[in-house]
């Protein structure tokens, strides 16, 4: 395969520009991500940073929200939401098990998985959050009741990603926080309507849970190759919880191979520290899946680059899903 751009050699049948390429001004995420100029505009919708403009008939990058012949429809409400959980012992093999203080607790930790996400990650890891049409529906009452379940001692928000689903997620995370003493956790994309992100970040600090932003990329235009999306409204959503609850705050990155190098990783790294060199940082060790199938584990040279890079800006910095390169230790 030919880079489209360049005709330098690619590694995926999907991701049809090289690393120089996309980050580069281009247009050409539109077409990997099937986006119109429409579906990006600005208008309608405000619950996420992607503020979806609806036409006649027209349905949401979400795919939760749009119209159908002109009338509006929504498959989820601050009162219901579609999703699915389950309990997971702790300690559990969440992102941030390494330092959180949920890791040493006994019990389990309500895992909640929303449908439907902002972004259109090309190497999703959950990708069967797209499958709306098949998720089932579940209001607040039910899944106070779940939470409240004796051996559940934490709730962790993820999917897809809650944010087009947080006015829900809100709703319920408070009703559970008043009744029992339990962590709330978020693991999400950072895409949320700001004063969303500006509660969930109260509420994980008066519950002593965190919030795990996955920085995918720091270059723009590689973030929307990747992801269809700018990181625009990410990055300015991690400030907004640093200067909240700065203890809440984590972050990952997932190797993406070749693309999400040690430069990225710098950058990113460098970002972070410009708010506190102790924020905790994850590196994962990307695996195929969704439509990157036909990319390789990330490389080992890759990733000892990407974790020295990393190491140069911050203090605490992790490597998960290093059993994919058959380690324990890096």
């Amino acid at each position: 395969m030919r880079c489209v751009c360049c005709g330098r050699r690619v590694h995926s049948k999907t991701l049809t520009l090289c690393p120089e390429c996309a980050r580069k001004d281009t247009h050409i995420f539109r077409e990997l991500h099937g986006l119109t100029q429409v579906e990006m505009g600005v208008g309608k919708c405000c619950l996420c940073s992607n503020f979806c403009e609806f036409g006649r008939s027209t349905v949401g990058l979400c795919g939760l929200r749009g119209t159908s012949n002109g009338k509006r429809f929504s498959l989820c409400t601050p009162n219901k939401a579609l999703l699915s959980y389950y309990e997971d012992p702790l300690p559990t093999n969440c992102c941030n098990a390494w330092f959180c203080d949920g890791s040493g607790l006994r019990g389990t930790n309500l895992a909640v998985f929303y449908y439907g996400c902002n972004f259109d990650c090309l190497f999703c890891q959950n990708w069967q959050h797209k499958s709306v049409e098949i998720a089932k529906s579940y209001s607040i009452d039910e899944m106070v009741e779940a939470a409240m379940r004796g051996r559940v001692r934490c709730v962790c928000h993820f999917g897809g990603s809650p944010e087009p689903q947080l006015a829900f997620a809100l709703r319920f995370s408070e009703r559970v926080a008043m009744e029992k003493e339990l962590m709330i956790c978020w693991e999400w994309n950072g895409g949320g309507r700001e004063k969303y992100v500006r509660k969930a970040a109260e509420i994980s600090s008066q519950t002593k849970g965190t919030i795990k932003f996955d920085l995918k990329a720091w270059n723009e235009n590689l973030h929307r190759v990747l992801t269809g999306r700018s990181n625009e409204a990410t990055l300015k959503n991690f400030a907004i919880v640093y200067e909240t609850a700065p203890e809440v705050l984590s972050a990952t990155t997932l190797l993406v191979p070749y693309y999400v190098d040690g430069d990225e990783v710098e950058k990113i790294a460098s970002f972070i520290a410009s708010f506190d060199r102790r924020i905790p940082y994850s590196l994962l060790v990307f695996h195929p899946d969704y439509k990157l199938r036909d990319l390789p584990v990330t490389p080992i040279e890759q990733v000892k680059r990407c974790y020295n890079a990393a190491k140069k800006h911050l203090d605490r910095v992790n490597v998960g899903n290093l059993h994919l390169l058959g380690l324990r230790f890096l």
